[in-house]
């Protein structure tokens, strides 16, 4: 996309509504950018650990974008379906499903109608990748919750990671750290706005020279509303965690967040 594309696009753009463009233009690049091998590695000691404490044995992954939490809980041996809003996720998830070899089961599906699209219970949710934030409303927010526990077992439990908004608001850091990959160059610049943050990707062909902006919004939506959300819509014992090595979360510093609570 053009930087003239790009500002016609930002301008013209949903007031507070879960844009599906950016995932569209940007799923090509998705894995690219992530590089989902090293996540992996480090995040998958975290989930075995809970899974293992919670008895989990079925697993839905309802933002599951490309697929790759959804190949990794099946390789770990734990029965696990993923679903995205995103058709182009979901297809590129199928696509990354065949091509390494691995069993997995994906619908196209909101969050916000989970229990509809799912007829069995699950022993743990997971919402990765910072898609709670897509909704603005707290009707939304409250319904998406609410789903995802209406999905689940009882004492089945819900894990959640975000961007940590009460950082970033305060400190208006606009800039995140560079992703370098092979013949790429990806960064991130943050618009603020009084009700939404703007995430922009930057991705530069060093090759070529050429570059390519992809924007999506967020609700900047904190931790102390969050856990209103969460107890509104069922959960309880709820824990923060700084990174997939359970540090304690730093609401001052740490760039995101994981929460797990259980219902």
């Amino acid at each position: 996309m053009t930087t003239s594309n790009f500002w016609a696009r930002l301008i013209n753009k949903p007031k507070h509504g879960i844009s599906m463009g950016f995932y569209e233009e940007f799923v090509e690049k998705y894995d690219t950018l992530v590089s989902f091998e090293n996540r992996l590695k480090r995040e998958s000691e975290f989930f075995k650990k809970l899974f293992v404490k919670f008895k989990v044995a079925k697993v839905l992954d309802c933002a599951c974008g490309t697929g790759h939490h959804v190949m990794m809980f099946n390789q770990m041996g734990f029965q696990t379906k993923g679903s995205d809003l995103a058709p182009a996720m979901i297809r590129k998830a199928r696509e990354n499903a065949r091509k390494y070899g691995v069993t997995g089961d994906f619908r196209t599906a909101d969050f916000r109608k989970l229990s509809k699209t799912f007829a069995v219970e699950f022993d743990a949710v997971v919402c990765e990748g910072n898609s709670l934030p897509h909704l603005f409303k707290d009707s939304d927010l409250l319904k998406a919750l609410k789903e995802m526990n209406a999905v689940l077992r009882k004492d089945g439990i819900l894990i959640i990671q975000q961007r940590n908004y009460d950082m970033l608001v305060s400190k208006k850091k606009r800039f995140f750290p560079i992703s370098i990959r092979k013949d790429e160059v990806f960064f991130y610049v943050l618009d603020y706005f009084p009700s939404k943050v703007t995430f922009n990707v930057v991705d530069i062909e060093t090759k070529t020279g050429k570059f390519n902006v992809y924007s999506t919004e967020y609700n900047p939506l904190r931790r102390a509303h969050l856990v209103g959300l969460l107890q509104k819509a069922g959960f309880r014992k709820l824990k923060f965690f700084g990174d997939y090595q359970f540090k304690r979360f730093n609401i001052k510093d740490d760039w995101s967040f994981l929460v797990v609570c259980e219902k």
